[in-house]
């Protein structure tokens, strides 16, 4: 599992800040990127960020890597459980509950 290291802000972006600002965050993982960042005008702070001094740039120059395990031991969504139900093609009715609908999704992998 890939964890940040540290998360940097610009201003503006696409999340709604301070009253009148916008932001966008990105999560660094070495201290390279950190400083790749920081060079190219992300700050270490929001308020930093969304201060008249921090300048507006272009895309991030690092894109943040997914990973595709859980970071927690949550359930699957309901999103997650009607994707896998179509991949295996599970039919089944719209109204049954999360719990029964990874029973069957669970009871069909394992035919």
């Amino acid at each position: 599992m890939s964890v940040f290291r540290e998360i940097v802000y610009r201003s503006p972006g696409a999340h709604s800040g301070p009253p009148g600002k916008t932001y966008d965050y990105l999560g660094v993982f070495s201290q390279a990127e950190i400083d790749a960042a920081l060079a190219a005008g992300w700050c270490r702070t929001l308020v930093d960020a969304c201060t008249d001094k921090a300048a507006a740039i272009d895309p991030p120059l690092v894109e943040a890597v997914e990973d595709p395990a859980p970071a927690d031991d949550a359930p699957p969504t309901r999103e997650e459980l009607r994707a896998k139900a179509a991949e295996i093609g599970l039919e089944y009715d719209g109204r049954i509950s999360d719990k029964k609908l990874l029973m069957m999704i669970n009871d069909a992998l394992k035919r």
